[in-house]
């Protein structure tokens, strides 16, 4: 059985506005999607893993980050929907993250050239934050 979330996160960031006194941090908010998937990334749910990161490019204001920790399985379609998914997020100037962990994920990823179109990054926090 397969899950896919897309959820929206607000991150709060301290910066220095550039016109102000350094003591006076200003607070950003930024919003974030997380496209997470737990499960297998085959067939059957190729097509919902494509539409959700469609979903999560175009309503994302900065970033998306795909958390893969807890998928098992990842097929040749959804790789694909990976890539499509990269294309659409550089057309709008969105960034695409990934958290990935699992040994067979990562094979996948080596196998299909896609490690080098991707971030990587330990954690979602880690991501967020980035």
């Amino acid at each position: 059985m397969s899950a896919i979330a897309v959820l929206h996160r607000r991150i709060d960031t301290n910066s220095d506005e550039a016109d102000g006194p350094p003591e006076a941090p200003v607070r950003q908010r930024r919003l974030c999607t997380i496209v997470r998937v737990e499960g297998e990334l085959d067939a059957t749910v190729a097509d919902d893993f494509h539409a959700a990161l469609g979903q999560a490019v175009t309503t994302s204001a900065r970033a998306v980050v795909i958390d893969l920790r807890p998928t098992r399985f990842l097929s040749i379609g959804s790789a694909q929907a990976l890539v499509a998914a990269k294309q659409s997020a550089a057309a709008c100037g969105v960034d695409l993250r990934m958290v990935s962990g699992r040994r067979e994920i990562e094979r996948v990823l080596d196998v299909t050239g896609l490690r080098p179109l991707f971030r990587y990054y330990p954690s979602v926090q880690a991501a967020l934050e980035a």
